[in-house]
């Protein structure tokens, strides 16, 4: 007699009460407890239930738990593996969106065209204080946060006088690695986390 499909039981008032198989698909334990008290109550005294009956459900019981815990072990252990393969990238930087900067993290600069000097514009979050950094043309179009306090970095690259387009990109260190319900997660410096999944860039 198959159970696997059961998703309410009779209890001993005669009331209808709903098991956990309704959400898995699958009887737990104590629902498969439930439907055979109900079973031998209801049964059919000219026609009781056979001994092989109960034993077959007992089995079909057991195998579902024992598949159940295999499972259950094997998704354990890709998260253990996904877990440990990241490891590598603590201490890394991961290309994220955003302009706000832990220390050591960076934010580059890229000039659509031809430049002769980039202006980062810092603003310290903590202190609300701003500083300027101009990198000429043949500098390194990067800054990096050298500081404790937290900042919001913009940019603008010129040339002769006048601003010109460009893309920038904000690079946060990875200071741990956590596996939650959704994934493996990379931890930033500020303790924002971003899914392992997405993350296109990483670099040194």
């Amino acid at each position: 007699m198959s159970v696997a499909n059961i998703t309410s039981t009779v209890d001993t008032t005669g009331k209808s009460t709903g098991t956990a198989g309704a959400t898995t698909g699958l009887l737990n334990t104590d629902a498969f407890m439930n439907l055979l008290v109900t079973q031998l109550k209801y049964q059919d005294p000219l026609d009781p239930m056979k001994t092989n009956e109960f034993m077959s459900q007992l089995a079909a019981l057991t195998s579902v738990e024992r598949l159940q815990n295999i499972n259950d072990s094997l998704t354990d252990l890709k998260k253990t593996t996904e877990t440990g393969n990241m490891l590598d990238i603590i201490g890394k930087k991961i290309q994220v969106d955003g302009n706000r900067l832990s220390q050591g993290d960076e934010f580059t600069v890229t000039p659509s065209a031809d430049y002769d000097r980039v202006v980062f514009s810092v603003t310290n979050l903590k202190t609300g204080s701003v500083e300027t950094v101009t990198r000429q043309k043949g500098d390194s179009l990067t800054y990096t946060n050298a500081g404790t306090d937290s900042v919001q970095v913009t940019a603008a690259a010129y040339n002769k006088g006048g601003a010109i387009s460009g893309t920038s990109a904000a690079f946060r260190t990875v200071t741990g690695v956590r596996n939650g319900s959704t994934g493996v997660s990379l931890v930033t410096g500020n303790g924002d986390e971003y899914k392992a999944s997405s993350i296109a860039v990483i670099k040194n």
